[in-house]
């Protein structure tokens, strides 16, 4: 399975996703699917952490998911790391950005997981 995603944390707070080696936009929409289902099971933020350590190639038509990508209505505040992000990653989620401002506002790239951990730490202002 190129995208893999469960609970990264027992209280729930961490959503972590795994990229390996080759995935698609189908991937990123049963993603997105799964991932709106699992937050809606929790009555509290939960954070993201997209680790690209292990994938080998993104899909050119990443941006068509953009309109997708919004948290449930009652999930703001969620923070997402993404971890070994390549150039072309980057510069999709600064584009993400500046179409949505508010929805792509706390997307952050780390090189490590226990950077992502860190950088959640210091915007929520409290450790996860």
């Amino acid at each position: 399975m190129p995208v893999a995603m469960d609970w990264d944390t027992p209280e729930r707070k961490i959503i972590r996703v795994t990229f390996l080696g080759e995935w698609d936009v189908d991937d990123i929409h049963r993603m997105i699917t799964k991932r709106n289902s699992m937050m809606e099971c929790v009555n509290h933020p939960v954070h993201q952490i997209l680790d690209m350590t292990d994938s080998t190639s993104s899909p050119s038509n990443l941006l068509s998911v953009t309109g997708r990508a919004e948290l449930p209505p009652n999930k703001m505040g969620s923070v997402v790391v993404v971890v070994n992000a390549s150039n072309y990653i980057k510069s999709v989620a600064r584009i993400m950005r500046r179409l949505s401002p508010r929805l792509f506002e706390h997307i952050y790239s780390v090189d490590s997981i226990e950077e992502a951990y860190a950088k959640i730490t210091e915007v929520c202002g409290q450790p996860v």
